[in-house]
């Protein structure tokens, strides 16, 4: 009798699902790292930015929430057309007796590269950072920027085409007619 037949349809079953399971825990040992880092919970994490890009005509401006965050904590860096803001949000301080029961706001360093949708130029750029709000605005670059082009209508004839046979009359003459002598006749 094998091992196989003497533990029965529920043993089995049982077996099968503990295997399962095995694997399961595995894949949350080895990958909950990743997991725990994905929703944000992994210590030490620098915070991504939510960020709003507009674009018009004549620039790009990118509109970020930094709540607690003074405009001097914050460092902002262009290089081509991609846009990196850093800086930190404050830690709380509890005091001595303090105790955190929930902690749903971010706390610490935070870091976004956002590649801009446009040629940008980096001569002529503006932030400014009120009540929690980072405003970035980016001039397009002259090459990004749309270029209007006049359509115009000609109201003129185009130039006549130049052959060696007579020209041909107007409709409204009717056709030319000669006298002997070789000169035309209105008719």
């Amino acid at each position: 009798m094998t091992t196989s037949e003497s533990q029965g349809p529920l043993t089995s079953s049982v077996e099968k699902l503990r295997q399962e399971l095995d694997k399961w825990l595995d894949v949350a040992w080895n990958q909950g790292e990743k997991a725990m880092d994905a929703i944000g919970l992994k210590p030490g994490r620098r915070h991504s930015l939510r960020a709003d890009i507009l674009e018009d005509e004549e620039c790009v401006t990118v509109i970020v929430s930094v709540p607690g965050v003074a405009a001097e904590d914050i460092d902002l860096k262009l290089i081509g057309n991609m846009l990196t803001i850093t800086g930190a949000f404050p830690s709380i301080d509890l005091g001595a007796k303090g105790v955190l029961h929930v902690q749903e706001r971010p706390v610490g360093e935070f870091c976004r590269s956002i590649p801009l949708p446009a040629g940008v130029d980096a001569t002529q750029v503006s932030a400014d950072c009120q009540q929690g709000v980072l405003k970035v605005r980016i001039a397009k670059s002259p090459s990004a920027r749309p270029i209007r082009i006049p359509v115009t209508t000609s109201h003129t004839p185009p130039p006549p085409t130049t052959y060696n046979s007579p020209a041909p009359a107007s409709p409204s003459q009717g056709p030319a007619r000669q006298d002997g002598k070789g000169s035309e006749v209105s008719g």
